[in-house]
């Protein structure tokens, strides 16, 4: 391999590892987002809202369980 074979192949990995390495980032980044950490991360919100449908639901039907007797 010469010179220009070396610099033609590294030409096209370095992009690709760059890609590569962005979106393992990316991943980790996001991954992060779905687990509880105490409060900040989507999961804990959405556990949350979980919760506080459930609350409203058990409200609800115990509302209409009154309304029918």
């Amino acid at each position: 391999m010469n010179l220009e074979m070396v610099t033609m192949w590294l030409a096209i990995a370095a992009p690709i590892l760059g890609g590569l390495l962005w979106l393992i980032k990316a991943q980790i980044s996001l991954s992060r987002e779905f687990k509880p950490n105490g409060g900040s991360s989507t999961k804990d919100a959405l556990n949350r809202i979980e919760s506080d449908v459930r609350g409203l639901r058990e409200r609800m039907d115990n509302h209409i369980d009154n309304h029918n007797k």
